[in-house]
């Protein structure tokens, strides 16, 4: 049987709509700092929810698709010490854990100010407010996690030049 090069379709197609998502609900969310939270405004921050909810489901779907494909994956690279095998799979796995809670908080955020009763008939909430700690957990998960995202980037970029080899070519379809 021969060495598997790359990620199953299914993950590298998740992979880059993930990333391309993050992009978007990024500068939405920027955006929405320009914003009040009222009725006038909801489309906006339905749209950056909307953006936020799809990065938590296809998260949980790529968990269960990566697992469904455990044994059609590209072996893992080579470590240069155990430290530095621990540090690999704990940002990966801090990087899951936030494509998961982030969006998580976001929703409970919305959720108690009572935006959801609006949407479903109700009258926009008097007086709609974000919890500060909801708002401050969500805004730090958020940098938490695209400071995950550039040690990522960097640590693929630094694994090409001390080792050769392009790991970006096994999320790739296009690349040998």
């Amino acid at each position: 049987m021969s060495e598997i090069k790359k990620y199953p379709k299914v993950l590298i197609a998740i992979h880059w709509l993930t990333v391309i998502l993050l992009i978007v609900v990024f500068l939405a969310g920027k955006s929405l700092e320009n914003y009040d939270f009222n009725e006038e405004n909801m489309n906006r921050y339905r749209f950056h929810a909307l953006l936020g909810m799809s990065i938590l489901i296809l998260t949980v779907i790529r968990i269960f698709v990566k697992r469904k494909h455990k044994n059609n994956l590209p072996k893992e690279i080579t470590y240069y010490s155990n430290t530095h095998k621990i540090m690999v799979n704990m940002v990966i796995k801090l990087i899951y854990v936030l494509l998961i809670v982030t969006p998580l908080v976001g929703f409970i955020m919305i959720f108690q100010t009572g935006a959801l009763t609006y949407d479903l008939g109700g009258s926009f909430p008097t007086n709609p407010h974000f919890n500060e700690t909801l708002e401050t957990l969500h805004k730090g998960f958020v940098f938490s996690l695209l400071l995950l995202i550039v040690v990522h980037i960097a640590g693929v970029v630094i694994y090409k030049i001390k080792t050769g080899e392009n790991l970006i070519a096994r999320m790739c379809k296009f690349m040998k």
